[in-house]
């Protein structure tokens, strides 16, 4: 599949966009527009219109101004997105946040939600902070041996690449995390993280302490339209579905899925049943 890559300047970041070449129903996914390419499926691909945007833990920052917190925080992020929309011309389209990225989409659809036909929430977890601390129990109690086993080897792994090459840091830390990310135990994502580069402020902030404290509650009170949270059954990286229990207790209608071989990418390792049970019943209302 072919993607189309633009850029836009914004308060001293450049923002890649990349653009699948197809007609269909418009997805806008958040996060790196290089590494969401390489794992949206063709089912996905061929039959859809895909934008995927950077936010500014990966867009290049092209100032010469010290670095500070307050550029990272969670409004900047919403009023990037915007800017982004208002560039593209999308207009009644599904918005889609994977992992942390759910947190920002989810903050987006609550003061965009005119734009906005569906929103989807893929391995997100209720929180990184306390809902997280639990996928540690989990994986000890859930996870095999060859798994645990596959997640000790690639820690120390992990330990030789980053004093070979401490640079790549970022990379060598997403690959060690493959047998909590990966339903196939044979699976290397070296491949998905080459060449990505990423602001390290911006992920300490957002993902270690904006998140971490994060209320979903109050996000998921403000938002009217349909709301689909998607968790994988073998997913390690992020809270275990079964923490969203207590919590959609009191929204029944929010739909909830959880795909039983798949763990952090559902929509990379089961793309069928990703398009046919998430995506294509969205459109179908959409349509009607």
């Amino acid at each position: 599949m072919e993607w189309t890559y633009n850029t836009i300047e914004h308060e001293g970041f450049e923002f890649q966009i990349a653009k699948n070449n197809k007609q269909g129903p418009d997805i806008l996914i958040i996060g790196s527009a290089i590494y969401y390419p390489r794992v949206i499926s063709k089912e996905l691909a061929e039959n859809f219109s895909i934008h995927c945007i950077d936010h500014r833990g990966f867009a290049k920052r092209i100032t010469d101004s010290k670095e500070n917190v307050q550029e990272y925080n969670l409004t900047k992020i919403i009023e990037d997105i915007e800017i982004i929309r208002k560039l593209i011309g999308l207009q009644n389209f599904i918005l889609l946040g994977h992992s942390g990225h759910g947190y920002m989409a989810l903050a987006y659809a609550a003061i965009y939600p005119i734009y906005i036909s569906h929103l989807i929430l893929v391995s997100t977890g209720p929180s990184h902070g306390i809902h997280l601390s639990e996928n540690q129990r989990y994986f000890e109690t859930f996870a095999s041996k060859e798994r645990k086993e596959k997640h000790k080897s690639l820690q120390e792994l992990f330990k030789r690449n980053i004093e070979e090459n401490p640079i790549d840091f970022f990379r060598h830390y997403c690959v060690s995390q493959d047998a909590l990310g990966f339903y196939d135990l044979r699976m290397d994502s070296n491949d998905f993280w080459d060449g990505i580069v990423t602001n390290k402020l911006a992920f300490d902030h957002l993902f270690g302490e904006t998140f971490a404290e994060i209320k979903v509650e109050d996000y998921l009170k403000q938002i009217n339209i349909q709301i689909t949270i998607v968790m994988g059954k073998f997913d390690f990286q992020v809270a275990p579905y079964y923490t969203w229990d207590p919590i959609l207790n009191n929204f029944p209608n929010v739909k909830f899925k959880v795909f039983q071989k798949s763990a952090h990418l559902p929509f990379y390792e089961e793309p069928s049943e990703f398009k046919n049970q998430i995506i294509n019943p969205i459109i179908k209302k959409v349509i009607l």
